[in-house]
């Protein structure tokens, strides 16, 4: 058996969320596992980011100015976008300026060598009738690859929540919380300070550092109040400090994603991390984080962008608004089911000239109905594709050499409209 092959073996959580609730979570069983593979995080340096929106761009600066700072970095991310391979990376000195998007990934060599590393565990535990997740065997195997390679430091994103995430059966050094809002309610809660308690949940000891993006009052009270409960003191981002920042990724948030992770940075340096200005503004400017506003193909310009819910997808209408302000915008839209759909479609409408309303290949992904797009976009024209590709091949036809293609609504959208992009047209 192959590694895919083992790893599609277990239940995967992603394709199925729309179907989860709260009890289906525990740490019980990565618990075990972790414990049963000889605790391979008990001597890793740990980063652990937990938010809503802007996680994996935050992981993503954080990474790319240490690794300017000359350190062996371990980049745990999920989901991916093309492989799984993507979600477990080590970025050092021999990759720094590797035009590859997603540079020092594990290897099918070495992922089907930490695979067969963990097996005996991960079977242990099945044979006590216990049903193990996709997301845990990948999150052990991570960790032990991080510390088969001697890393200097890991940046570890959460999947889902905080407080019973997978990643959050480990200890970590620092802990971040990135914008906190509104999404996956099914299974964290329909209030923001209810969500806001599951991502506070990676703030659990006294000896831990904690850093926390600009939230909306109800997530800040949430968040301050567990580090008062740890006696923890954290530190508050403050945009204004960062406003003249220079960075590689567009739009107004990405700067709260790189002030986020500046102030990660100031941390590590009282730790004893030796990082210098040159390393922290390489680290900005270079940082590479597909599937963020990113564009793959020039006259007409298409964009695809993973704003996945309701805030991602304000934060991409103010994006869109300040690069191509005049510019008529055709929306390709698909989205998952568990998310708040109406939401997402409202935060674009006033943004787009034409909506070709689609879904993705994927198990979560919505089927609009013409009622939906009469309603969520206010008389706006639209038109229903059933598959991405006739949805981009429609968008190519209608749009002029002026135009421009948004692509967005989820990771798996995004995925799906890269791949047929760059196989179907030339940049």
């Amino acid at each position: 058996m192959n590694a895919l092959t083992y790893l599609n073996s277990f239940v995967n959580f992603e394709s199925q969320l729309h179907k989860l609730g709260p009890e289906d979570f525990s740490l019980n069983r990565i618990e075990k596992f972790l414990d049963l593979a000889g605790n391979p995080a008990k001597n890793l340096k740990i980063i652990h980011v937990a938010g809503t929106k802007g996680k994996g761009s935050t992981c993503a600066f954080l990474a790319g100015i240490l690794q300017e700072a000359g350190y062996k970095v371990g980049l745990y991310t999920s989901p991916h976008l093309h492989k799984v391979n993507e979600r477990i990376r080590i970025l050092n000195a021999e990759n720094i300026r590797s035009k590859d998007d997603f540079c020092g990934s594990i290897s099918d060599d070495e992922l089907a060598s930490v695979l067969a590393q963990i097996r005996p565990f991960a079977a242990a535990i099945q044979n006590e009738g216990n049903i193990l997740t996709y997301f845990e065997v990948l999150t052990v195997a991570a960790l032990c690859y991080f510390a088969r390679a001697c890393v200097d430091v890991v940046i570890l994103e959460t999947g889902l929540g905080g407080r019973l995430d997978a990643t959050n059966a480990v200890d970590s050094l620092i802990a971040v919380i990135t914008p906190v809002s509104l999404d996956h309610v099914r299974i964290l809660g329909n209030t923001l300070g209810k969500i806001a308690a599951e991502k506070a949940g990676i703030i659990k000891d006294s000896r831990q550092q904690a850093v926390i993006a600009p939230q909306e009052k109800e997530a800040m009270d949430i968040l301050l109040q567990r580090c008062r409960e740890f006696g923890v003191h954290p530190v508050l981002v403050n945009l204004e400090k960062y406003k003249n920042l220079k960075i590689g990724l567009k739009g107004t948030h990405q700067k709260i994603n790189a002030a986020t992770g500046l102030e990660t940075v100031g941390i590590l340096k009282k730790m004893g991390f030796h990082i210098s200005d040159k390393a922290i503004s390489d680290g900005l400017i270079n940082v590479r984080w597909p599937g963020r506003f990113e564009l793959l193909h020039q006259a007409p310009d298409v964009i695809v962008d993973c704003a996945h819910n309701e805030a991602s997808a304000r934060a991409l209408a103010q994006t869109l608004k300040g690069e191509y302000h005049q510019r008529r915008v055709i929306l390709v839209l698909g989205v998952s089911q568990d998310k708040d759909v109406k939401a997402i479609c409202y935060s674009l409408k006033n943004s787009v000239a034409h909506i070709i309303l689609t879904r993705a290949g994927h198990p979560r992904a919505h089927s609009f109905k013409e009622a939906e797009g009469k309603d969520y976009f206010g008389g706006k024209s639209f038109e229903i594709m059933e598959s991405l590709p006739q949805a981009l091949e429609k968008a190519l036809q209608q749009a002029g050499p002026q135009d421009v293609i948004l692509v967005t609504g989820s990771v798996f959208v995004v995925a799906e409209a890269t791949e047929f992009l760059c196989t179907n047209i030339k940049a």
